[in-house]
């Protein structure tokens, strides 16, 4: 089973910036994890493994980490990750935030945005997007 602190040192050893050091907890992970920085980590590194993901699956599905949960709708949530066997329906329409979506290791999406919503769709590999929008909606 991988702790915290495992796949903190494991990122470090990869050459994770020193913020990995400050982690404390899951929810500190995963706001690491969504940041640019997090996000360019870890498409550069291919980092986590999809065997470390479903290890804490359980750890993050709270934080908007969705590894191998089937077909599921979810309707503007602010940061979503899908992995491995996910297939979700995400529903934006509240435009006072930018949206992010990381989608990993085959899992697949329907964007479904509205009313000038914004989303920041990271694709780390090559996985199926569907993206159906009004022309105020913009997908980055």
């Amino acid at each position: 089973m991988e702790t915290l602190e495992t796949i903190m040192a494991k990122a470090a050893l990869l050459g994770a910036c020193d913020k990995v050091s400050k982690v404390t907890d899951w929810e500190g992970l995963v706001k690491l994890f969504f940041s640019s920085q997090g996000r360019e980590f870890c498409k550069t590194k291919n980092f986590p493994s999809l065997l470390t993901f479903r290890d804490i699956r359980d750890k993050v599905l709270d934080y908007g980490i969705w590894i191998d949960s089937g077909t599921i709708v979810c309707k503007d949530l602010p940061e979503v990750a899908l992995v491995g066997d996910t297939d979700a329906t995400l529903i934006y329409t509240d435009n006072t935030k930018v949206h992010k979506v990381v989608l990993m290791y085959g899992s697949k999406v329907h964007i479904k945005a509205s009313s000038y919503v914004v989303v920041l769709l990271d694709n780390m590999g090559n996985c199926d997007v569907e993206i159906e929008k009004d022309a105020s909606a913009i997908i980055l």
